[in-house]
């Protein structure tokens, strides 16, 4: 009888199981963005908070720029599209999603500010 064989299946187990519970696991990564969006939730509220007290702008105009900026990719879905731009370096179409044009490395610029 082949041992080794007879223990695979316990062994991917094991192995799926560390996945699920590790300090890696898909359940502590979740936690960590879970965390993220709330800070990046506070941090917007306050942020807007400072602006419609110092400024005067209401909830109407905050939301009607929200809507402009996710109209601008042709689809308002919820979502901040990244832009097509020309490489400085050597003109070739580069995305402002990546901070280096695939085509020359040259640095782009990087397209929204809450973007990366």
């Amino acid at each position: 009888m082949n041992f080794n064989w007879d223990n695979q299946p316990t062994l991917r187990i094991d192995r799926t199981r560390e996945d699920f519970t590790g300090p890696d696991s898909l359940a502590v990564r979740a936690d960590s963005t879970q965390e993220q969006v709330d800070r990046l939730t506070l941090a917007c509220q306050a942020m807007w908070e400072i602006i419609r007290d110092r400024l005067g702008v209401t909830e109407q105009e905050l939301h009607a720029k929200i809507t402009e900026i996710d109209a601008r990719d042709g689809a308002i879905d919820g979502k901040i599209s990244h832009e097509i731009i020309d490489c400085p370096q050597c003109g070739q179409k580069a995305s402002t999603r990546r901070a280096r044009c695939v085509f020359c490395g040259h640095a782009v610029r990087i397209g929204h500010t809450f973007k990366a």
